[in-house]
């Protein structure tokens, strides 16, 4: 596969000088093992290997070579940016895939809602650990769910895209142009049984942020693509993100999604064209690589939130057996093979895989994405670039060992999905 380089220098972002008004809110208690992030000074402070770009180009076209009919990534850091490109954005006209394209991010835009969320807190508008029921009179039947447990995936609401999506194509098909209303996903979500008791365990529900976004447009009395505009979008200078619900176009330059039908060796299904409705503030962000290193950089170097609110939504829980993949407040942290910790998001919606991740310090980012899904070792494969642009090259040794050792961290991945996967 041909790659392609785009290198040029990345822009320094400066810290947040803005004063926060609101109270300092701390972390809650812990209710089990939790593990202490990295603090920036220390992250800092570790050597930190050249990102090995030839590795990244390997994972891009293994997601290739496993059903993906083209992938990227961006990697930007201290040193300028360095991008690559396999494969083709669209299989009609054969174009080839670009990095200045747009796609559909899935469940990186959970990232986007908590950071709104978040703000509403430190403005005294809401509190992490009161319970839902307070700021939405009667929505939920159990008033022990609070804020922080939507955050967390904790809060035991069914996720109702098993069952929508349980025929991947068929199920797809039915609410491509469908518009949804929250309260009715929400009604989708209480028809099934609760996973868990509120608090108890991780368990990954997109009906957690779809609450999140009920709750956005409740405080602020707006909709909730006027809070990502104002304060995320404009603020760090967006330019190719957006939120378009319920338009289905994707507009500019961008990539065409493909989905994989269940049935092995059916044609891929061109899923670019749709709401997003069934998932909105749980998933329907549209982004490109560039702005996705921006807005982790941005997030991690605090420019977003205070030190103590940050501080909260990087505190994490295990959520596998392996304790190397965390949760916190709408965020991811993986543990790498060489001991780098990286936080920010994975997207699965129909038609793309995207990973968009950064070191603590926010020095160091990488987003990629592969314009296929319900393929999991497309996705699978393409969680390999995390390794090899944040822990570097390794010797030639120990590499076939690190390769195999990625492949079966990240072969984990499908527990997490944002969809449910059927290969």
């Amino acid at each position: 596969m041909s790659a392609t380089l785009i290198t040029a220098l990345a822009a320094g972002l400066a810290p947040a000088t803005s004063a926060f008004a609101a109270p300092l809110i701390p972390a809650a208690p812990a209710t089990g093992a939790f593990a202490v992030p990295l603090s920036p000074a220390a992250t800092a402070s570790r050597a930190v290997p050249a990102p090995d770009m030839a590795g990244v180009v390997a994972a891009l076209d293994s997601a290739m070579a496993n059903g993906a009919p083209g992938a990227m990534a961006r990697f930007s850091g201290p040193d300028g940016v360095r991008s690559r490109t396999v494969g083709v954005q669209d299989r009609v006209s054969g174009a080839p895939m670009d990095i200045h394209a747009r796609f559909r991010i899935g469940s990186v835009s959970k990232t986007f809602s908590s950071v709104v969320l978040l703000q509403l807190v430190e403005e005294g508008r809401l509190e992490l650990d009161a319970p839902v029921d307070r700021y939405l009179p009667g929505l939920l039947p159990d008033d022990r769910i609070t804020v922080r447990h939507l955050l967390t995936h904790r809060s035991g609401l069914a996720d109702y895209t098993d069952a929508m999506f349980n025929d991947t194509v068929p199920g797809f098909e039915a609410v491509r142009n469908r518009v949804f209303s929250y309260q009715e996903l929400v009604d989708l979500s209480l028809s099934e049984p609760r996973t868990t008791e509120p608090g108890v365990a991780y368990k990954y529900s997109n009906a957690n942020f779809v609450v999140v976004g009920m709750l956005i447009e409740k405080l602020t009395g707006r909709p909730v693509s006027d809070a990502y505009e104002r304060r995320i979008f404009e603020p760090l200078k967006l330019t190719s993100t957006s939120y378009v619900h319920p338009d289905t176009r994707i507009k500019g330059l961008h990539v065409r999604g493909y989905l994989h039908p269940d049935a092995a060796g059916d044609p891929l299904v061109d899923s670019t064209e749709q709401t997003v409705s069934w998932a909105q503030s749980a998933g329907a962000v549209i982004s490109s690589p560039a702005d996705l290193n921006t807005f982790t950089s941005a997030l991690m170097r605090g420019r977003l939130l205070s030190p103590a609110m940050l501080g909260a939504m990087t505190t994490v829980t295990p959520t596998d057996a392996t304790k190397t993949r965390f949760y916190g407040l709408g965020l991811r942290r993986y543990d790498l093979s060489c001991g780098a910790q990286v936080f920010g998001h994975t997207g699965t919606v129909q038609g793309f895989y995207t990973y968009a991740f950064s070191t603590r310090d926010g020095r160091r980012s990488l987003s990629a994405v592969a314009n296929t899904s319900n393929h999991g070792e497309a996705n699978t494969a393409l969680g390999g670039t995390l390794e090899a642009a944040f822990c570097g090259k390794k010797p030639a040794a120990a590499s076939s060992r690190a390769a195999s050792s990625a492949a079966r961290d990240f072969s984990s991945l499908p527990a997490e999905r944002d969809l449910p996967e059927r290969h």
